[in-house]
């Protein structure tokens, strides 16, 4: 390293024609500049440069070594101003892990006035409900939930609480019923996570909370999308974001049960490895809090704000 140094020590006083000139732009003495051009010339066994008090010239070896150095340096400083595109603006790849529900409508409509507006960002989004390693991966962002999280040595930013609730298909409801209590629950099939098992917490407007275990579901999925489509199938009930299912609500696809108990929030967090992010995930963050406050507000406002407590 310190012969790599000294060749760009070389390169610059051939290219300033002076060791002071040199020594101004490396913002070194002019004595440090010529105790690295003898410790080169030592190194490599031929001098470099004819001294004289009026000018320098390089010699034959000097000559021959020049080209060299000189592309080193310049491929040098081209990399490092490649990196400070990449730290300082908008350009390059951006990769974010998410989960397939999420990885659709709401990522689109939270990074799309992004793109829009920086047409050499590009995004690659690798939705999976399994969780990404982001370090084998590069991922700049996953997108987790609470149940989700990861080791300590990940950054975790809160995004938002969704509501969550009860929902069934009318069609399951007219064959096994419509449960009137929480109690009632246990009695009925289930579509359920891989994460949250055969327990169920509920909250109850007034406070007042209920701990359930409820049998083993026939249809077990780590996707709230699958969990959904079987739902909406009449197979059981399950536990569903609010906010992601007004539209089957309004179509009457979905029901929802016991509306004055809840599940906890559904508590969504960008991870990021690193505290100090280059400007394309510092700016792709930011569009992502501001979209998912607004729309975690649409889904406070139609749940009551007893979901956050």
């Amino acid at each position: 390293m310190d012969k790599l140094n000294r060749m760009a020590v070389f390169a610059t006083v051939v290219a300033e024609g002076s060791l002071a000139g040199a020594a101004r732009r490396l913002g070194m003495t002019p004595s440090a500049v010529s105790q690295h051009m003898r410790s080169l010339e030592k190194a490599l066994g031929v001098p470099l440069l004819h001294r004289s008090t009026r000018r320098l010239a390089l010699t034959e070896a000097g000559a021959a070594f020049y080209p060299g150095c000189e592309a080193m340096l310049q491929q040098a400083q081209q990399a490092e101003q490649r990196l400070a595109e990449l730290r300082d603006t908008l350009v390059g790849e951006l990769r974010i892990a998410t989960p397939v529900g999420i990885g659709g409508r709401s990522l689109a409509e939270a990074l799309a006035p992004l793109l829009q507006a920086h047409p050499k960002l590009t995004l690659r989004v690798l939705a999976d409900d399994r969780i990404v390693d982001m370090i084998e991966q590069r991922v700049d962002i996953a997108l987790r939930a609470n149940r989700q999280l990861a080791d300590a040595n990940m950054i975790a930013h809160p995004l938002t609480a969704w509501p969550m609730v009860l929902c069934a298909a009318p069609r399951y409801l007219s064959q096994h019923g419509v449960p009137e209590k929480p109690q009632d629950l246990v009695q009925h099939r289930w579509i359920s996570s891989g994460y949250s098992g055969a327990h169920l917490d509920l909250l109850h407007q007034s406070g007042q909370q209920v701990k359930l275990r409820l049998a083993e579901g026939q249809i077990v999925s780590e996707s709230m999308n699958v969990m959904r489509a079987f739902t909406r199938a009449g197979l059981g009930i399950s536990v569903q974001p609010l906010y992601e299912i007004g539209d089957e609500l309004q179509r009457g696809e979905l029901l929802l049960l016991l509306p004055e108990w809840r599940p906890a929030p559904l508590r969504l967090h960008a991870l990021t490895l690193e505290r100090t992010m280059p400007e394309k995930s510092r700016q792709a963050l930011r569009y992502l809090r501001d979209y998912f406050r607004r729309n975690g507000e649409k889904g406070l406002a139609s749940g009551g704000d007893d979901v956050f407590n």
